[in-house]
């Protein structure tokens, strides 16, 4: 039997008949969570299918989920090739196991009977494993948040859990940390974040602080790159009002946790608004060592804010990792300024940690987050979600759907 790696990938074992689409959304749910999840459909060409179980096994696996379908019944492959293997491999503590069923009873309740009735497994008794309810997207999200709850209970360490953001390419090549958070990637022909990314994203940002305190840890080190409203986002899950540490390492290697420096010159502008005083307030942060984008100018022409503010780098030069604390309390406090009370669209043109950094900081604030589209013409600004760091649940108050002058808001799991 081999060896447990607790930073391996999990296996997803289903009918495709039947379940195709719900293994897709269950993959995205558990990336988002942070769990790195190895489907057949992203691994291996149509036809492969018997090869996919002995080809995981050889590359490691740290778990499973089987997911529950009423076509399972007729899968040779997931009841005599596929679950007899998890289940052996389910025998070392180590391997985490779970169901993930759409079988209700009567009743319209979770039916724990179907897997053994349909899949039976001899001596097995597949009741007697965890099984969740999968029949819409919040029973999706709460089988993921407890997969990763059970994946860094056992690979955190050092009082520190790693988190590895990327919502930009595609999940393959996975690092192997506690935490591996991937998105779904910017759609041909855009290069923002799409909605359902958001829909996956959002409840793992709700179930952060309870995974961060399942790893017994204070200190979260976050990696990797993201677009910025995500970014934000993901330092609203955890704001400085938990105590908690967290680190922000960029990709030269450098930590932005705490430094002495100063905070490095900025020069604020204002922009009449065409709005009235019950209109949000615009607020474009331009922190990167390029030329000015007059993008923000074009949008605020053309929306409703009571007024906008541009601030900006002084000099055009890369910010120091050391200088970014003071920074972020510097930028903090202007945007509070200018809120005054009122709900804030931001607009982000600066590095992933100082988008992560302000995000936990903003705790006191409603942001709605704006992303710029570079794949239409004219190229333009797109609203995202909406962010309030310190609520109950996930901070994701909403995203937007239909990314249409007129957009149309999901309200967050």
């Amino acid at each position: 039997m081999p060896e447990i790696d607790d930073l391996d990938p999990i296996f997803l074992s289903y009918r495709h008949s039947d379940g195709d689409t719900l293994a897709e959304r269950a993959a995205w749910a558990f990336r988002a969570h942070g769990v790195p999840v190895w489907h057949d459909q992203t691994h291996l060409p149509p036809g492969q299918f018997r090869r996919r179980l002995r080809e995981a096994m050889e590359s490691g696996l740290s778990g499973a989920v089987l997911l529950i379908t009423p076509d399972l019944t007729m899968s040779s492959i997931v009841r005599e090739i596929e679950l007899p293997t998890l289940l052996r491999l389910e025998a070392n503590s180590a391997f985490t196991f779970a169901i993930g069923s759409t079988i209700t009873d009567i009743d319209g309740k979770l039916d724990y009977g179907a897997p053994d009735r349909l899949v039976p497994q001899g001596l097995s008794v597949l009741s007697d494993f965890d099984q969740f309810p999968v029949t819409d997207h919040a029973g999706l999200a709460r089988l993921a948040g407890e997969m990763a709850v059970r994946r860094v209970r056992r690979a955190a360490a050092n009082d520190r859990l790693h988190l590895d953001i990327q919502t930009r390419l595609p999940p393959l090549g996975t690092p192997k940390v506690p935490l591996a958070v991937r998105t779904r990637a910017p759609s041909a022909g855009t290069s923002v974040p799409p909605p359902e990314a958001w829909g996956d994203f959002a409840p793992f940002l709700g179930e952060l602080p309870r995974i961060v305190q399942s790893a017994g840890v204070r200190h979260l080190h976050i990696t990797g790159g993201a677009h910025l409203s995500m970014a934000f986002a993901l330092g609203a899950a955890v704001p400085t009002t938990t105590g908690l540490t967290v680190t922000v390492t960029d990709q030269d290697g450098d930590a932005w946790t705490t430094g002495t420096a100063p905070s490095v010159p900025l020069v604020q502008n204002d922009i009449p608004g065409r709005g009235t005083p019950a209109d949000p307030v615009a607020v474009y942060l331009d922190l990167v060592p390029a030329a000015p984008n007059n993008g923000f100018r074009r949008y605020v022409d053309s929306h409703a804010y009571t007024h906008a503010v541009e601030i900006s780098v002084a000099e055009r030069e890369p910010i120091p990792a050391n200088a970014g604390p003071a920074l972020v309390a510097e930028l903090h406090r202007r945007i509070g300024e200018i809120a005054t009370g009122r709900p804030v669209h931001l607009f982000l043109r600066a590095p992933f940690p100082v988008a992560v950094m302000l995000g936990r900081a903003s705790n006191t604030l409603r942001v709605t987050l704006h992303e710029w589209e570079r794949e239409v013409e004219p190229p333009t600004y797109l609203e995202m979600a909406t962010v309030s760091a310190g609520r109950s649940g996930s901070p994701v108050v909403s995203w937007t759907l239909d990314r249409q002058p007129a957009p149309i808001k999901k309200d967050c799991l």
